[in-house]
């Protein structure tokens, strides 16, 4: 499931509010069927959809909703009988391949009534072109759409492969290679593919939640380490910010930003990276202007914004923060913007975990976030620490923890209201074979049983006992791998559970 809706000082207004754009765009898809765009039954419920959208674009810039896996997403969290009601409106925006909409501060009637004649258009008969790229055709900015994938759609036939989210990640790493490729060779290269991971991402971290994301540099064991490395970057920087609510454009800027905050790294000769000898003085010097390439090589391609390029040029280059000269080893012209010091952060966890060349403890999640905590105030912004410990937790993703009773387990996933009550992966507990469901109907006679695999048990050591008085379990602390103890090998056998939203 979802993570439940964020509270705030108006949350119950705000929910009556977007309730009520949603049924106000049903009714307005639904008239622009019957009607011409310029009758009144089709303007009319378009003004009323402008004024029920006003008072929430005055307050949070933007509002989205996301339309996934046939349920309908509000604003971070799922609503079942919202998407009972409107089913009919899913289901259009399923066939028109839009799986996230977002409305922002500015829109107006007659953008409004440009989307509803593409929505309706699609519905009756898909276009060559993506309702997104019509959008922008038309000249309409203040509507952004997240297309459903192609293959996304297939997979949801009976003769579909299931995508996992290990899948999405594969195809990440693949679409930031062909984008790399392309700004090497020249100015024209094509960045829709990887804009589309990067909106793709976003959406579904803003409506379900990011937390299943943090296990996925555990499980890139035998893919490009420098590419997964930018794309985890990506997943940890979407996720911080998310959490201090960027808006879905500052969210696409910084996340791009991050994806392409290592281009230079072309410029390195691949046997360099695969050769684990030292480095020669000379050679130490070529890497490092490794910066300075990735800037130029961005900076000539239109579709790539400024911030982008100054992050790859000067993502090695955060100064301190409590000293007076703070911007001392930058140039003067240039001072850290938010998507600066959240990349940075993410930067440096990452390469925490790949690389022992910074971190000493066999790249250990808890010794990492220990070794960035001493570092607040002198290398990293204190509030940017805050919100790091925040996202990942006290034992972040993939540590080996004991818990009161003396039993261990791996930490699969952060408790965003307490860091310090993760949720376990008890590896060392006997599986069972899941029940299927009361009242599920039987197999067809001479059909197949598919074999069902057990399922890993997970402990969440924020549940309360009957009395509710203390907890069932507590983390009382990290453990060093013991040898032969194979962590991400582990996780990797249960992955397409652990990636998934039911734990």
């Amino acid at each position: 499931m979802a993570r439940k809706i964020r509270k705030s000082r108006s949350e119950n207004i705000r929910w009556n509010q977007m309730i009520e754009a949603l049924r106000l765009m049903n009714f307005g898809l639904n008239n622009i069927r019957l009607y011409p765009p310029g009758h009144s039954e089709v303007v009319g419920t378009v003004k009323r959809l402008v004024e029920t959208l006003g008072p929430i674009l005055e307050e949070q810039e933007d509002v989205g909703f996301g339309f996934m896996e046939e349920l309908l997403y509000i604003e971070g969290s799922v609503s079942i009988e919202e998407t009972v009601s409107n089913q009919m409106l899913v289901d259009r925006f399923a066939r028109c391949r839009v799986k996230y909409l977002t409305f922002m501060k500015g829109i107006g009637v007659e953008d409004l009534s440009i989307l509803l004649q593409i929505l309706n258009a699609e519905a009756i008969k898909p276009s060559a072109v993506m309702p997104a790229e019509q959008l922008h055709l038309k000249g309409v900015k203040t509507i952004h759409i997240v297309e459903a994938e192609v293959d996304d759609i297939a997979s949801k036939s009976k003769a579909g492969k299931r995508k996992t989210l290990y899948d999405w990640y594969v195809r990440g790493i693949d679409a930031l290679r062909a984008a790399q490729d392309g700004l090497k060779a020249g100015p024209d290269a094509d960045l829709k593919p990887l804009y589309r991971f990067v909106d793709d991402m976003t959406a579904t971290m803003r409506n379900k939640g990011y937390e299943p994301y943090l296990l996925l540099p555990h499980l890139g064991r035998g893919l490009d380490p420098h590419l997964a490395h930018s794309v985890n970057v990506a997943v940890l920087a979407s996720a911080l910010g998310d959490l201090i609510r960027l808006n879905s454009g500052q969210m696409t800027t910084m996340v791009m930003a991050a994806m392409l905050h290592d281009m230079g790294r072309v410029t390195i000769p691949l046997e360099w990276t695969q050769d684990h000898t030292q480095l020669s003085p000379a050679e130490r010097l070529t890497a490092r202007q490794h910066t300075d390439w990735g800037f130029l090589l961005l900076t000539r391609h239109e579709d790539v914004a400024p911030q982008t390029s100054l992050i790859a040029a000067h993502h090695h280059g955060i100064p301190p923060r409590r000293v007076a000269n703070a911007e001392a080893t930058l140039p003067p012209s240039y001072a850290a913007d938010i998507y600066h010091r959240l990349i940075d952060i993410a930067d440096v966890y990452d390469l925490g975990m790949i690389s022992d060349r910074y971190y000493w403890k066999k790249q250990r999640p808890e010794r990492i976030l220990s070794a960035v905590m001493q570092r607040r105030g002198a290398r990293f912004d204190p509030a940017m620490v805050k919100l790091l410990v925040t996202c990942v937790g006290f034992y972040p993703v993939g540590t080996l923890v004991q818990l009161d009773d003396g039993r261990r387990g791996i930490v699969v996933r952060p408790n965003l209201a307490n860091p310090s009550r993760p949720k376990v992966y008890m590896f060392e507990e006997p599986e069972t074979v899941p029940t299927p469901p009361p009242g599920a109907p039987p197999p067809a006679p001479g059909t197949p049983a598919e074999p069902q695999e057990p399922e890993p048990v997970i402990l969440d050591t924020s549940e309360l006992e009957q009395s509710g008085l203390r907890f069932k379990a507590s983390v009382v602390r990290s453990l060093q791998p013991l040898p032969g103890l194979d962590i991400p090998g582990l996780l990797e056998k249960k992955k397409d559970y652990l990636l998934s939203y039911t734990i």
